[in-house]
């Protein structure tokens, strides 16, 4: 019999000719709605590749030094052995859940509910990351008009409609919230395009010899550097939530994981060397606050500072509704399975979304940055303080999905090799990355971040362990729906494949 990746790679579109979409039963999600491209979209917008070159190239250099390339170098290959192991489960199965369902394949219902908890807790905080940089740079951009924007109660306001903005479109489904996020993206990143040509052409048509030689950098510096830079990649996985909605999830969505990660870590090297080259020393970048702005004043562009701070803005707001897309994915799974309440697994009767699952963490979402902003913490510090402690959500569910990997394969008798060994360099880096966030311990409130996972990491736990000692049979759900939806998939496929043999016979 064919395995379920070769029937979707054979699958055509399926009914409804215009988009493909299956109808979905009441209370599910709309079924292979996207195509290709949004679910790339979906992780792309999720990782938020130009607002973390806006702000993580300059924090890396000032670790890294000139040899800062060779950190995004590495990092991209750390995440390139997580998107591998990550690929193996989406070539074969399909869910809702992510991780957590896939991690339920391998390790069993306790790992993956560790997974999926950090997970979603790991989007939700980026979400509120990304909703404080979208206010931050929207009022920078408006106070370039005279505005008084960066106020608090200006800064209060752009959180307030920002979360509005990016809470209705993801309600609205996951094609057009998809499509307008990679928009978005797309066009900050030719704001930031713009400007690293500027840059190249300022400087000459001359290699930076000095960068790939690492002149003056350390290899601890590089190595620490690269830490900081697997953050930047974090949401890269996201697509693996369209499981139900992707209209070929065990080919597009494989393709978007890997696509997003070697495209991202290419941008970042290109963006990482224009700013090295154009700072030229960590002491002058010390002295930014807003490395890109500065940038384009150094390369004769000044004028495109309005745009960069326009297309940051909202590369942030596209990382927010992309995060909360996921987020919400893994929170209606969990409903849907009975491990959390049973109304967080209900989709909108119109719009086939998790609306009830958007609702509940929209207000985690906008209320932690709102109250931060309130008492006084600048959007820059909040952005920097909630990226850094949503690192630790999905860490954890990378190191256990990457070491889910051999024992989902070995159970369907198709384990070879290369994902055991990706699965171990894959598990080793992440720890090491781990590793190196708490030794040497960083200075307050850094230090205390862990400490705040780890209290929900156990939080969650506690419940499942106290679900599981009330109802057995409802804690035994956890995972069913993944196996439910990949059953679901195949019989849909085979069905597709057959009916046109099925018309064209006599009756």
């Amino acid at each position: 019999m064919a395995t379920d990746r070769d029937t979707a790679e054979q699958a055509p579109a399926g009914p409804g000719a215009g988009d493909g979409a299956t109808a979905a039963p009441e209370g599910e999600l709309a079924r292979r709605s996207a195509n290709g491209f949004e679910v790339f979209g979906q992780s792309l917008a999720a990782t938020g590749p130009s607002i973390a070159i806006a702000g993580t190239v300059a924090v890396i250099y000032l670790t890294a030094g000139r040899g800062t390339i060779w950190s995004y170098v590495l990092a991209t290959v750390v995440v390139v052995l997580v998107g591998y192991s990550i690929a193996q489960f989406a070539r074969r199965t399909a869910a809702a859940g992510s991780l957590y369902s896939y991690t339920a394949s391998g390790l069993g219902r306790g790992a993956a509910f560790a997974g999926g908890w950090g997970l979603v807790f790991g989007y939700a905080i980026m979400a509120g990351a990304c909703l404080a940089g979208s206010a931050l740079y929207f009022g920078a951009f408006l106070a370039k008009f005279g505005a008084n924007a960066e106020s608090r109660p200006w800064q209060l306001a752009l959180l307030v409609v920002f979360l509005v903005l990016t809470v209705a479109v993801p309600v609205r489904g996951v094609r057009i919230s998809t499509r307008v996020a990679v928009t978005l993206e797309l066009a900050s990143l030719v704001a930031i395009g713009v400007l690293l040509i500027a840059l190249f052409v300022h400087h000459g048509a001359h290699f930076d010899l000095s960068q790939f030689k690492a002149t003056g950098a350390s290899t601890t510096g590089i190595a620490l550097g690269s830490v900081l830079a697997v953050g930047a990649f974090c949401g890269f996985e996201s697509s693996a939530s369209l499981g139900i909605e992707a209209r070929s999830p065990h080919r597009a969505i494989p393709r978007a994981v890997l696509l997003t990660v070697l495209a991202a870590g290419l941008l970042y090297i290109i963006a990482a060397y224009g700013e090295v080259l154009g700072f030229g020393s960590a002491a002058s970048l010390a002295q930014s606050s807003t490395p890109l702005n500065s940038l384009s004043a150094t390369a004769g562009v000044g004028w495109l500072a309005y745009f960069l701070d326009l297309a940051v803005a909202i590369s942030a707001a596209a990382c927010v509704s992309a995060s909360l897309n996921a987020a919400a994915r893994g929170v209606y799974s969990l409903g849907r399975e009975g491990i959390l309440p049973a109304s967080f697994g209900r989709s909108h009767s119109r719009f086939k979304t998790p609306h009830v699952a958007l609702f509940v963490l929209a207000p985690v979402v906008g209320g932690v940055p709102f109250v931060m902003v309130a008492y006084g913490t600048s959007p820059l510090a909040i952005f920097g303080y909630l990226g850094t402690i949503a690192a630790f959500g999905y860490l954890l569910a990378y190191v256990l999905v990457s070491i889910a990997v051999p024992f989902f394969l070995a159970r369907r008798k198709v384990l070879t090799p290369l994902p055991v060994i990706v699965s171990v360099l894959a598990t080793g880096a992440i720890g090491y990355v781990v590793y190196k966030t708490l030794v040497p311990v960083p200075a307050g409130p850094y230090n205390m971040f862990p400490y705040i996972f780890l209290a929900w990491v156990l939080i969650g736990l506690a419940w499942y362990l106290a679900l599981k000692l009330r109802n057995p049979a409802r804690a035994a759900q956890l995972g069913t729906l993944q196996e439910l939806e990949t059953a679901d998939l195949e019989s849909r496929i085979a069905a597709e494949l057959t009916t046109p043999e099925t018309e064209s016979s006599p009756s």
